[in-house]
């Protein structure tokens, strides 16, 4: 049998050394992520489990977050919208999972459904939060529709830096949709006449049909 030259030896011996610090180049390219799915929504109801953000006597946070969320996902689900929600339940999420769960996906945008919080019980007003460029129509579009929908004072957008709205790999934003701890609020809430949590899950959706009707 004929031997291989010296050329092709040092070749076969250069391809196995790049294997070995490589080894993609041995089993191709890592997947790709999903494609975004047309008119799809991931929902992130913010905090759960034992992270309660704020709260107002017997109204936490986490919980008021969910029931909105919740109410928003029939909504949306009800209109024809594609559907994800990071949780269902009182789990206990860090950010890595909310954006992991919502880039896996493959969602068309993330909105994060937060409330307020302050010190200061007379405080209520709505404002959206953005990281990147591409979040900024998205965050303005949520806060207005959330402001007019629940006839708070609409403090506009702000960018914030928070991992789930840096790590989404789609358009993201976060809605502060009012004071929890403001004393009006709480009332409003624990009322029988007036549906709080279902007016703000309408605004909310308002805000989504706003932005998918020109992205």
């Amino acid at each position: 049998m004929k031997k291989p030259s010296i050329f092709v030896s040092f070749f076969v011996s250069v391809l196995l050394l790049l294997l070995h610090l490589n080894p993609v180049l041995a089993v191709g390219k890592p997947p790709s992520p999903p494609p975004s799915i047309s008119n799809s929504v991931c929902i992130d109801p913010g905090h759960g489990g034992s992270d309660i953000g704020t709260s107002n006597n017997e109204i936490l946070e986490k919980k008021l977050n969910l029931e909105v969320a919740n109410r928003l996902a029939a909504l949306l689900t009800s209109n024809g919208y594609t559907i994800y929600q990071t949780r269902t339940d009182d789990s206990t999420l860090s950010n890595n999972d909310r954006y992991t769960f919502c880039n896996s996906r493959g969602a068309s945008i993330l909105v994060s459904i937060h409330h307020n919080g302050s010190t200061n019980l007379s405080i209520d007003y709505s404002l959206g939060l953005y990281m990147k460029k591409v979040d900024v129509y998205l965050a303005r579009s949520i806060v207005n529709a959330v402001s007019s929908g629940l006839g708070t004072d609409n403090h506009g957008i702000s960018r914030f830096a928070s991992g789930v709205l840096l790590k989404a790999k789609m358009p993201a934003a976060i809605s502060e949709g009012f004071f929890l701890t403001n004393t009006e609020e709480y009332n409003i809430l624990n009322s029988t006449t007036i549906d709080r949590r279902q007016d703000e899950a309408q605004a909310l959706y308002n805000g989504i049909v706003n932005y998918f009707s020109t992205h």
